[in-house]
């Protein structure tokens, strides 16, 4: 794993080291963060900033691997989770909703 994954999600780790090793070469900005706050996914683990010299093709590569594209260079990778959903403190590793009863 990279350093600069460090503190994000196991899945958004994966997906985002796919990105990485595309053949556009990214380079991480911005990891995990706890700064950004709770309506943030980077506070989530789930989203990085990435810059590369051609940052179309980067959100294209990134959005055909389900990444959400949020602008400037930032990502978040949630497989369908909002913020609302992390905010219930029930999101797992695999970014999956731990139904209720199972907590």
């Amino acid at each position: 794993m990279r350093k600069e994954f460090t503190g994000m999600l196991p899945a958004a780790i994966m997906i985002f080291e796919e990105l990485m090793d595309s053949e556009l070469t990214p380079t991480v900005i911005k990891g995990y963060d706890v700064t950004r706050g709770k309506d943030s996914f980077f506070y989530w683990g789930a989203a990085c900033k990435m810059t590369c010299a051609d940052m179309d093709a980067l959100k294209t590569e990134a959005e055909a691997l389900g990444i959400i594209w949020l602008g400037d260079g930032e990502m978040a990778y949630t497989k369908g989770l909002t913020i609302e959903d992390f905010k219930t403190y029930r999101v797992n590793g695999d970014l999956e909703l731990i139904p209720e009863e199972e907590v």
